[in-house]
């Protein structure tokens, strides 16, 4: 059975979520294209703004799609797997205040979801003269830019050229591993925004191959502490040890890792394994195959408020598995 490609569009209010939407969808036709509009309030206002060319549009006022979860996705999706024969694709549009999280948690965790879609990515639009600004105010804000896979600053055409300087290396600070591109009324290069994905092995590889360590505070009176960091494996994890570690930072630094994602090598396999967290789970899946078995550096990075690197590197250590002497 072939899967249905899912993409979440996300952003702060205002940012440009439905212009960029039309564009995502002219681009792409002839290809049908089904859309989730979410809204809080009782009048879903952006879903009257889709242009023609959708297949259809599902919308949803009666509670955000995000805080509500995860019962009445489900059952949405079982109506959209159930007409899966009259469109390509499916987009989520979450609503402005929104932390997607757990959306792509119900896509990466449940089998049967799994099995009938393929989610491929977190697309979040930033408003290029109003995101320094909404960090400063709004949690969701910083959570939806530290889970993205892709991040589209809109709207710069109504900056000075000094301030998307400082808007990038912001973005850059908070999720290094996300690719950006800059435009404006919703328009970027949809091909190559479709290329980075959550679950494309050679987009998370890339990522991962950049060297870096980073730990970012963005001004002075910013109180959200957001750290970057790398992890680094010269030899392979112990993936069945490592879990109750995974399990307890999704329970103990829940509310303060962000996200998770790299590749590690593990004892006796020739793929390199992609392994991934999003709110309360962590996602172990296939990647492509080491070049060579001699040399299989695993790198993890975490996005988060207050973390400490040591803390974590002392924590996976532990289940390194080191070539046996004979």
């Amino acid at each position: 059975m072939k899967t249905k490609p899912v993409h979440i569009i996300t952003s702060f209010l205002g940012a440009g979520k439905t212009t960029f939407l039309n564009h995502f969808i002219k681009e792409r036709l002839p290809e049908r294209i089904f859309v989730i509009e979410n809204e809080c309030g009782a009048t879903n206002v952006d879903g009257a703004l889709i242009m023609d060319g959708t297949e259809e549009i599902v919308e949803l006022t009666s509670g955000c799609l995000c805080c509500s979860l995860a019962d009445g996705l489900l059952d949405i999706l079982q109506d959209v797997y159930n007409r899966r024969d009259e469109y390509d694709r499916l987009v989520i549009e979450t609503t402005g205040i929104a932390d997607p999280s757990s959306i792509v948690q119900v896509f990466l965790e449940n089998p049967a979801v799994e099995k009938a879609f393929s989610f491929q990515q977190v697309i979040c639009l930033v408003d290029a003269g109003l995101v320094v600004e909404w960090l400063d105010e709004a949690e969701e804000a910083l959570r939806q830019i530290a889970i993205a896979d892709v991040l589209l600053v809109n709207k710069i055409d109504q900056i000075a050229e000094g301030k998307l300087h400082q808007v990038l290396a912001t973005l850059n600070g908070i999720n290094p591993q996300a690719k950006s591109y800059t435009g404006y009324d919703g328009i970027f290069p949809i091909e190559d925004i479709l290329q980075m994905g959550t679950i494309n092995p050679e987009a998370i590889e890339a990522v991962t191959n950049t060297q870096g360590h980073h730990h970012f505070q963005h001004g002075e009176t910013n109180n959200h502490k957001i750290s970057t960091f790398t992890l680094d494996f010269s030899h392979p994890l112990d993936l069945n040890e490592l879990q109750l570690d995974l399990n307890r930072i999704i329970h103990l630094y829940r509310h303060q890792v962000y996200r998770v994602k790299g590749v590690i090598a593990i004892p006796h396999y020739p793929n390199r394994v992609i392994l991934q967290s999003v709110r309360s789970t962590f996602v172990a899946t296939d990647g492509t195959p080491w070049e060579d078995e001699n040399n299989r550096e695993g790198r993890l990075v975490f996005i988060g408020r207050g973390l400490k690197k040591e803390a974590f590197e002392k924590m996976f250590n532990q289940h390194l598995v080191f070539p046996s002497i004979s």
